[in-house]
C-alpha cells in the first residue's frame, strides 16, 4: 500500500518468425513496461513495424478526421461493440459515412466563408447610401483616379487647388463625413497628399451594380437563402453524430489498439532472424507473463529475469524503474491527488493511502456542517451520473468522502447551515440561565444540545459553537496537533526513503532534526499554554539538540536557514480552524442578517416571528438562500483547496519527490472501453 508494488527486469527474445503471436499475447496480458531500445547496441537496429502498420495509420487518420469534423470527444461509452461488428461496419464507415461527413462539413464551411465575406460587403456598402451615385460609378475609369472614404475636416478646396478638374461628392453618416473624388490620374498622387493633411481613411467598395440600397437587399437575401440551406446541414452533421458517435469511439479503439500493435517493434531491438524486448514486470506476476509468452511462441522464445543487482545497476545509469500504486479501493480516487503532485519513485512511498486518511478529516474539519455537508452529497451524487469518466469519478468520490466528514463534524459543532440555526429547532438548547452560568465559568462551548442527553464529552464541549471562545481556543489546539502528527509521518516517511537510497547522513542529520524540532516546538507551546514548565525545559533541550544535528548536516550551517519554515510549516495549520471559521461566520451572519433584521425591519419593527409579514418573510429568505449558496460553494472549494496545499507544502516535501518523481507502470496493452472484452 505505502509502497510501490515490486517490480522485476526481464529480457524477451525470440525468433522473429513468432513476434506477431508475442506482440498479440503482450498486448492482451497487459503486464509487461517496455523500456524502448535507444539503439546503443551495434549488434542490434531498431525494429520495424508488422503487418499493415501503415493501412490502419491512415484508416486512424481518415476516422479522425471524421470525428473532429462531428466534434466527437472522448467519453465514457454508453455502448459497446464487439470487434466483429466493428470490422464488418469499418469500411462503410471510413469509406460512405467518412466522406459524406467531409462533404457536409466543407459545404458548411464554404458557406460560413460565403455569408462572412457578403457580411463584410455589407458592411462596406452601409456608408456608401449617404452618396447619390451608383456602384458602377466607383470603378473601370483609365484617365480617372477615385478616391472614396472618410475625412476629418473638408476637402473640397484643396483638392481643387492641386487638381482644378475634380468631382466631389460628400454625404454625413454616423458623425462621419463620407467623401467620393475623382480627379486625372495625373494629380493622384498629389490629391492623396492632400488628403492624408485631412485624416483622410479610405474605404474599400465592392465590385457591384446598381444603387447601394438595391445591393444590400440582394446581398441580405443571399445570405438569407445561404442560411437555409446551412441549417439542414447542420443537423445532418448532429444526425450523424447522434448515430455513428459510439460506433466511431469503438472503430478509434480497434484502430488505436492495431496501430500500437504493429508499431511495437519500433521499440525493440532487433537483429535480421531475433528481436529482443526489454521490460519491467509486477514481481509476483513473472511466472504468469513466461508461461503465456513461451506457449504463444511454441518454445521459440526466452524469458528471463535480470538479476536485482544487474537491474540496480541500470538503475544508477538513469534507467527508471516504473511505479505501480497498490491501494485499498477506497484509498484508490486519491491517486489523482498525488499524480496532480509528482508520480512517487519506484523506492519512494505513495502517499495516497496518507491522504486518505488525513485529506477527509481536514475537509470536514473545515466545513464541519450537516446541511451542507448532505447538499455536497447530494449534489455530487448528481455529477457522479452526469461526469463518468474517470478522472472525474475520482474527484467526485474524493469530495463525496470529504463530504460525509462534514457531516459529522457538524453533529460535533451542531451546525445545520450554521450554529444557532436549524440546530436549535431540531434538537433544542440550554436554558438562559445555564447559558449565563456557563459563561460566568468560562465553559460556554455552546447553547445547542443533542435532544434529552444534553450536553456530551468532557466539560460539556459537545455541541460545540465554532464561534465561541473556549471553542476557538481548543480548535487552535487540535489543528496545531493534527499539523505535529502530519509532518511527523511525513518525516518519520522521508527518514525511510534516503535510507533506501543509502543516504544515511540526509535521513539522521537532515530528516530526523525536523521531526523533533517540529514535534518539541509543540510540546514547548502547549507547555507554556498549560503552565507546566517541564514540557517547556523538555521541548527547548530538545529543540537546541535538533539544531545541533541540522548543523552536522548535509547542508552545515545553512541548514538553520530553514528553520523558520519548519515553525510556519506547523503555524499554517491553523488554516484548518481559520477557513472554517470564515465559513461559519458567513453562515451565522446569513441567519441573523434575514432572521433578526431584514425581516424585523420589513414588518415594521416587528420582534415575534409571528408578526413577520408575507413581503418581509420573502425577501428574508431570498437573503438568505442567496448568501447561503454562496457559502455552500465556497464551501466546496475552500475545504478541497486547503488540505490540498496543506500535503503538498507541509507533508510532501518532508519525504516526497526529491528525487524528481517517477514514471507510471503503464504496461503494453490498452484497457478496453468501447470494444467488448
Amino acid at each position: 500500500m505505502l509502497r510501490p508494488v515490486k517490480m522485476s527486469r526481464v529480457v524477451v527474445a525470440g525468433s522473429k518468425d513468432v513476434i506477431s503471436p508475442v506482440v498479440e499475447k503482450l498486448h492482451e496480458l497487459r503486464l509487461l513496461h517496455i523500456v524502448s531500445y535507444n539503439g546503443n547496441q551495434p549488434e542490434f537496429e531498431l525494429g520495424k513495424p508488422i503487418g499493415k502498420a501503415k493501412e490502419y495509420s491512415e484508416d486512424l487518420i481518415k476516422l479522425r478526421s471524421a470525428t473532429r469534423y462531428l466534434d466527437i470527444k472522448n467519453k465514457a461509452p454508453d455502448k459497446t461493440y464487439p470487434e466483429s461488428q466493428v470490422l464488418s461496419e469499418m469500411d462503410n464507415l471510413l469509406n460512405n459515412v467518412g466522406a459524406e461527413v467531409t462533404a457536409t462539413f466543407e459545404r458548411i464551411t464554404a458557406i460560413e466563408a460565403e455569408v462572412k465575406s457578403k457580411q463584410d460587403q455589407i458592411k462596406a456598402l452601409t456608408p456608401l447610401s449617404v452618396l447619390p451615385l451608383p456602384l458602377d460609378a466607383y470603378y473601370g475609369y483609365d484617365s480617372l483616379a477615385t478616391f472614396v472614404g472618410t475625412a476629418a475636416t473638408p476637402v473640397d478646396a484643396d483638392v481643387a487647388r492641386v487638381s482644378p478638374v475634380n468631382e466631389i461628392y460628400t454625404g454625413t453618416a454616423k458623425n462621419a463625413t463620407l467623401v467620393a473624388i475623382f480627379v486625372p490620374a495625373d494629380k493622384a498622387g498629389e490629391v492623396s497628399a492632400v488628403l492624408s493633411e485631412h485624416g483622410f481613411s479610405e474605404t474599400s467598395v465592392p465590385k457591384l451594380e446598381g444603387n447601394v440600397d438595391s445591393a444590400i437587399a440582394t446581398l441580405e437575401g443571399s445570405i438569407k437563402s445561404l442560411d437555409g440551406e446551412m441549417a439542414p446541414l447542420k443537423k445532418k452533421l448532429a444526425d450523424m453524430k447522434k448515430q455513428y458517435e459510439d460506433l466511431m469511439l469503438a472503430t478509434d479503439e480497434y484502430l488505436s489498439m492495431q496501430t500500437r500493435k504493429t508499431e511495437a517493434p519500433l521499440r525493440f531491438a532487433e537483429t535480421a532472424n531475433a528481436f529482443v524486448i526489454d521490460g519491467y514486470v509486477p514481481s509476483d506476476q513473472f511466472s504468469r507473463l513466461k508461461n503465456e509468452l513461451e506457449s504463444a511462441a511454441g518454445g521459440r522464445l526466452e524469458v528471463q529475469l535480470i538479476a536485482d543487482k544487474e537491474a540496480d545497476d541500470l538503475v544508477e545509469k538513469g534507467e527508471d524503474v516504473p511505479t505501480q500504486m497498490d491501494n485499498p479501493s477506497l484509498a484508490r480516487p486519491y491517486e489523482l491527488v498525488t499524480r496532480l503532485f509528482a508520480i512517487p519513485e519506484y523506492k519512494e512511498f505513495d502517499p495516497s493511502l496518507l491522504i486518505f486518511v488525513f485529506f477527509p478529516i481536514m475537509f470536514g474539519m473545515i466545513l464541519g456542517d450537516v446541511g451542507y455537508g448532505v447538499m455536497t452529497f447530494l449534489v455530487l451524487v448528481l455529477l457522479k451520473k452526469r461526469f463518468r469518466t474517470e478522472g472525474w469519478q475520482q474527484l467526485i468520490n474524493i469530495v463525496m468522502i470529504g463530504s460525509v466528514w462534514s457531516i459529522i463534524f457538524g453533529v460535533f459543532y451542531g451546525e445545520i447551515f450554521g450554529p444557532l440555526g436549524l440546530w436549535g429547532r431540531v434538537m433544542g438548547q440550554l436554558p438562559e440561565a445555564e447559558l449565563e452560568h456557563l459563561k460566568s465559568v468560562g465553559l460556554y462551548f455552546g447553547e445547542g444540545v443533542y435532544g434529552s442527553l444534553g450536553r456530551l464529552g468532557p466539560l460539556g464541549i459537545f455541541p460545540m459553537d465554532r464561534l465561541a471562545s473556549n471553542a476557538v481556543l481548543l480548535l487552535i489546539g487540535t489543528s496545531i496537533f493534527i499539523g505535529v502528527i502530519h509532518c511527523s509521518v511525513g518525516s518519520i516517511l522521508g527518514i525511510l526513503t534516503e535510507l533506501n537510497y543509502g543516504e544515511k547522513k540526509h535521513a539522521y542529520f537532515e530528516r530526523l532534526p525536523v521531526m523533533l524540532f517540529q514535534v518539541f516546538f509543540a510540546i514547548a507551546l502547549l507547555g507554556l499554554v498549560m503552565g507546566q514548565m517541564i514540557m517547556v525545559y523538555l521541548g527547548a533541550v530538545v529543540i537546541v539538540v535538533s539544531i545541533v544535528m541540522m548543523v552536522m548536516g548535509p547542508e552545515g550551517a545553512m541548514g538553520l536557514a530553514h528553520v523558520p519554515s519548519y515553525v510556519s510549516n506547523l503555524i499554517s495549520y491553523l488554516r484548518i480552524l481559520a477557513i472554517g471559521l470564515a465559513s461559519v461566520g458567513l453562515a451565522y451572519a446569513a441567519n441573523q442578517l434575514a432572521f433578526y433584521v431584514i425581516m424585523p425591519m420589513l414588518s415594521g419593527g416587528a420582534k415575534d416571528s409571528a408578526e413577520f409579514t408575507i413581503p418581509a418573510i420573502i425577501v428574508g429568505v431570498l437573503v438568505l438562500l442567496v448568501v447561503h449558496f454562496i457559502n455552500f460553494l465556497l464551501g466546496i472549494l475552500s475545504p478541497f483547496m486547503h488540505p490540498l496545499r496543506l500535503h503538498y507544502v507541509e507533508m510532501f516535501t518532508k519525504f516526497y519527490s526529491a528525487h524528481g518523481g517517477g514514471v507510471e507502470y503503464s504496461p503494453f496493452g490498452h484497457v478496453r472501453r468501447f470494444l467488448k472484452a
